[in-house]
């Protein structure tokens, strides 16, 4: 296992069978003091072949308006943007992972109309119109929505849920889903199977998030 954290504050990590090939902790833009929100490393798989996987904890932004939240998280959106652009190319088999706290497409937001009209009218994240121009920056180089890919249909299946309303114990549940796994083009055709467990999300004492996984091929 390595870890890149502040205790009690946030952290990332790559739990694997093997070590890591190679292994990066933030990015290389962060000063000193920057938060610990991103890891990445390059794994061998089974038949010998490299597999980088990057794992973010993305800041949250809070609202447009905030002065200093939601230029933090713009500013690592394009860290990463920076980071794929410059070292890596979409054929190559990576992942970016994590609670990315955007809602990529309007069937990933599961919190009634009237609470998206006023979330937007009032600039609160997690689907800004340009909090989705970053997540789509992403996609145009050539990284794809895994669960998306395999569920283009589905509207119902969300990754976090406000403790506060109760809402993934609603029927139909209401949250969001802004923890996503996205694969470069070089590993769409592995792609076997990707899903949120609501089991462990069902469990005692769980996080708001639910866990989210891919199978590969």
């Amino acid at each position: 296992m390595h870890f890149h954290g502040q205790k009690g504050h946030y952290g990332v990590a790559l739990l694997s069978r093997k070590e890591p090939l190679e292994l990066h902790k933030g990015f290389a833009t962060d000063e000193e003091d920057a938060q610990r929100r991103f890891i990445w490393g390059t794994f061998a798989d089974e038949n010998g072949q490299p597999v980088t996987i990057m794992n973010g904890y993305f800041p949250q932004g809070e609202s447009r308006d905030h002065p200093t939240k939601f230029p933090a998280k713009e500013r690592f959106y394009g860290d990463l943007q920076q980071l794929l652009e410059s070292q890596f190319s979409n054929d190559q088999p990576l992942v970016v992972m994590g609670d990315v706290n955007i809602s990529p497409e309007d069937c990933d937001i599961g919190i009634g109309p009237d609470n998206m009209k006023r979330w937007l009218k009032t600039g609160k994240c997690s689907f800004l119109p340009e909090e989705r121009e970053w997540m789509e920056r992403l996609k145009n180089w050539g990284l794809v929505d895994s669960f998306r890919h395999l569920n283009p249909d589905v509207a119902d299946r969300f990754s976090w849920f406000d403790y506060r309303s109760r809402g993934f114990e609603d029927e139909p549940k209401r949250g969001l889903r802004i923890d996503v796994i996205l694969a470069s083009q070089g590993l769409v055709p592995r792609i076997k199977a990707a899903g949120v467990d609501y089991d462990l999300r069902g469990m005692e004492k769980p996080s708001d998030h639910a866990p989210i996984w891919l199978e590969l091929s």
